[in-house]
């Protein structure tokens, strides 16, 4: 359940807001790949660790950015 809402929260967040990706990773993308496409394959390559720090910057208030 952690996992899945972690995740959830990260795809929802990027979708949102994509101008907080990476702009080396947005640039690879052709401009007429859907959002949602770009914000999986982003997600698909993090590893756990990265995951949870970026969870972690993205909602934790009180993280170390």
């Amino acid at each position: 359940d952690k996992a899945e809402r972690i995740l959830t929260e990260l795809f929802n967040a990027y979708i949102k807001n994509p101008k907080i990706l990476p702009p080396s990773f947005l640039s690879t993308y052709e401009s007429k790949i859907p959002i949602q496409r770009i914000v999986c394959d982003y997600i698909a390559g993090m590893t756990d660790r990265f995951a949870l720090d970026e969870y972690s910057k993205l909602f934790d208030p009180h993280a170390k950015v």
